[in-house]
């Protein structure tokens, strides 16, 4: 059966490949704890699937994550050459945020406002083209070791939601869609 929950622009006559629609086909979750995933280059089905992780995608804004995933790169003049150059160097993670809907002095719970506090420990697991539906073996992911920062509130702005932002950190080895889900 096909899986019409995966919108793609059908595929064209200059041979383009086929293009898949982003909106709604992103699923973000927070595994807590840093005990979480044992291995974050094959985190498993269960891992990813067991119930206690948060879905955030109902949480954030179209817009709501945002981090930076940059190489340095290091000169590379020699004395013997009239060339120079670059190579690449040390990879960065920074400007880590996420935009929650947040229903604060409303009687409706918000999981993410109360689970993303500042100094809690885990995962952040990102899939795109699969909307919903539950991880796979197989699948590629993004897989980011986090600590929450602070929380503040998203200024007002007219036809809006109410916001806040929370910040985080990335710790080195994660993996940005590099990540293999394992049986």
């Amino acid at each position: 059966m096909a899986d019409t929950t995966n919108p793609t622009a059908p595929a064209v006559a200059t041979g383009l490949p086929t293009a898949t629609i982003e909106d709604g086909n992103i699923l973000t979750i927070f595994v807590p704890g840093f005990d979480g995933i044992k291995d974050m280059s094959k985190p498993t089905v269960a891992e990813l699937n067991k119930e206690g992780n948060l879905n955030l995608s109902q949480y954030l804004d179209s817009t709501g994550w945002k981090l930076n995933h940059t190489q340095e790169m290091i000169k590379d003049d020699r004395e013997a050459s009239a060339q120079s150059g670059e190579i690449p160097g040390a990879e960065k993670f920074d400007g880590g945020s996420l935009q929650i809907v947040n229903n604060v002095n409303t009687d409706e719970p918000n999981e993410a406002f109360e689970t993303l506090r500042k100094g809690v420990q885990g995962y952040f697991v990102r899939r795109r083209n699969k909307t919903q539906l539950a991880f796979e073996e197989g699948q590629t992911v993004s897989v980011f070791k986090v600590t929450i920062g602070i929380t503040v509130p998203v200024a007002h702005a007219e036809n809006n939601l109410t916001k806040s932002q929370t910040s985080f950190s990335v710790a080195p080895g994660s993996y940005d869609e590099t990540a293999t889900v394992a049986a």
